[in-house]
Order: structure tokens, then C-alpha cells, then sequence
């Protein structure tokens, strides 16, 4: 049975494991269909928060630290993501290849056109984890919650001055959605733990095989 021709389920009702499992692969199918090169069910105690990822968003400084409500000082409590977490069962972690890799280091005389570009690197992820939040949601599971990659800033509001911050009214306010990072999620552990791999993106871009950009959405 296909996502359109499922009946509507009641929000919050326990499924059974049969259930479950199958919704489960179903998610990661349907990443797969909106464009993800990977996608896997995991247990969510998998997922470790780390105050040594959260610390990395200000050392070195990110250059949008201080800029989204998502991200420090503004960020969520860790403490409270930890606890959150905790009660979750299963999530789905995906990654988005970027290409070409060369596209995101354009340089200091790039067009505009490649500047949009570089800001567009994590579009393709968060659009990916608004797409499951919202399918998980419709079948039930109304505490499916989804965390994406990179400041919501670059790729929803291509950069502009974050509104929530200036007035309290985001552009975007159910497309966007916290970085994994930002949450304190170690998520290089989870890549390599997915048996993909990640570079950094530094240096001779030539040498580097892939980049990709990474989301996930909690589910039961």
C-alpha cells in the first residue's frame, strides 16, 4: 500500500511492532524517492549528545553563531535535547550527496549565482526531514520530530538578516528546523556508524571523493 492510499490514522494510537517496522522502511524508501543517497533505521540511543560538538559552533567560531535561534547562544538546552532523545525509540538518518563538490568553495570573486549555491548546500536535507516529519506525523506519530544540516539562515532565507531574530516572525516557521549539530548530536559518529563515509571540505577540493549533508527524523 502506497503513502497516498493509506486511510488516515489516529494521532498518538500505539501501533504494533509489524506496524512499526514496516513505517519504518517506509520512511527510509521515501527519503531515498525525494533524492537521498542513503538512508537507515537506527535506534535512537544510538544518537549521542556531546557538549564537545555544541562547543565546536563557537571554537572555532562558525561565522553564523549568534545568527538563527537555532544556533548558540540561542540553541536549544542540551539538557533537554539529552532527556527528549531518551524517549524516542527509532529514527531515520539519511545523507544528501552535494555535487559537484567544487560548487561550495567558489572563492572570493564568486558570481552571485555560485555564492546562492554555496548557501543552498544543506536545501536538498532540510527539505528531506520537513518531508518525513510531515508523513510521519499524518500516520500517526505525532511526536516525530526532525533536525537537518547547517543554519537555516543559508538555505531557507539565502542568507538575509534572520527575521525571528530581528522581529519574532520567522519566514519559515514549519520548514525550519535546528542543525544536528547545533543539538550537540555527534554526527560524524553516526555517518561513520552508517558505514558512509565524510570529509572535510578543505584545502585541494579535488582530492576529496564526496560531500554530503546529513538529516534525521525521530520517530516513535
Amino acid at each position: 500500500m502506497t503513502t497516498q492510499e493509506m486511510k488516515p490514522r489516529v494521532l498518538g494510537l500505539a501501533v504494533n511492532e509489524e506496524t512499526l517496522r514496516a513505517d519504518l522502511a517506509r520512511y527510509c524508501a521515501m527519503a531515498l524517492e525525494l533524492g537521498a543517497a542513503g538512508a537507515a533505521i537506527i535506534p535512537a540511543s544510538d544518537v549521542v549528545i556531546d557538549e564537545r560538538v555544541r562547543l565546536k559552533c563557537v571554537v572555532p567560531r562558525c561565522f553564523r553563531a549568534g545568527e538563527t535561534p537555532y544556533c548558540p547562544p540561542h540553541a536549544l538546552d542540551l539538557e533537554l535535547v539529552r532527556r527528549a532523545l531518551s524517549r524516542f525509540s527509532w529514527a531515520i538518518l539519511f545523507k544528501c550527496d552535494v555535487e559537484p563538490i567544487e560548487a561550495y568553495a567558489p572563492g572570493s570573486g564568486a558570481s552571485k549565482a555560485d555564492q546562492r549555491r554555496v548557501l543552498s548546500f544543506h536545501r536538498k536535507s532540510g527539505e528531506v526531514v520537513c518531508a518525513l516529519e510531515r508523513q510521519a506525523y499524518k500516520d500517526g506519530y505525532h511526536l516525530a520530530m526532525g533536525f537537518g544540516g547547517g543554519s537555516c539562515k543559508d538555505y531557507l532565507c539565502q542568507g538575509l538578516l534572520c527575521q525571528f531574530l530581528d522581529s519574532g516572525r520567522c519566514r519559515f516557521p514549519h520548514r525550519a528546523r535546528p542543525a544536528m549539530e547545533a543539538a550537540g548530536m555527534d554526527v560524524i559518529a553516526l555517518v561513520n556508524e552508517a558505514g558512509w563515509e565524510s570529509y572535510a571540505l578543505l584545502d585541494d577540493l579535488s582530492q576529496i571523493p564526496c560531500a554530503i549533508t546529513v538529516g534525521i527524523v525521530f520517530i516513535y
